[in-house]
């Protein structure tokens, strides 16, 4: 039960943050910076997070990968999470995964994000 606040704590945190930087006003472009850097800060923050938890005795590292890499990072931006997978799967050297997952995901991702548009009319 626990673990579960901590994810939820960090999720609320990570989503509230979100929020506030992609309202920012940054350029006026049809980029959306936005989201983009979200998503940057988002994938280097868990690196670092997955780095610094595998170096940190048990209960640290439980703490950082509830709190901080499922709970804050995720509701941050769930692309930190696919960023992580991939990083797995490529330190796993599963490379034919990995580039099934990179490609599955975008390109899946979008289309069912097309069809969740398009099917509400």
């Amino acid at each position: 039960m626990k673990e579960i606040f901590f994810v939820g704590a960090g999720g609320m945190f990570g989503a509230i943050l979100r929020f506030l930087i992609v309202k920012i006003p940054f350029i006026n472009s049809s980029f959306p910076f936005n989201t983009f850097i979200v998503n940057m800060i988002g994938c280097f923050l868990v690196g670092i997070l997955i780095k610094y938890s595998s170096i940190s005795n048990k209960e640290l590292s439980h703490l950082i990968n509830n709190f901080l890499i499922i709970g804050f990072c995720g509701g941050f931006t769930t692309f930190s999470a696919f960023s992580a997978d991939s990083i797995n799967l490529l330190n796993e050297s599963k490379y034919l995964l990995f580039l099934s997952y990179m490609i599955s995901s975008s390109v899946v991702g979008i289309l069912f994000c097309y069809i969740g548009i398009n099917i509400i009319k």
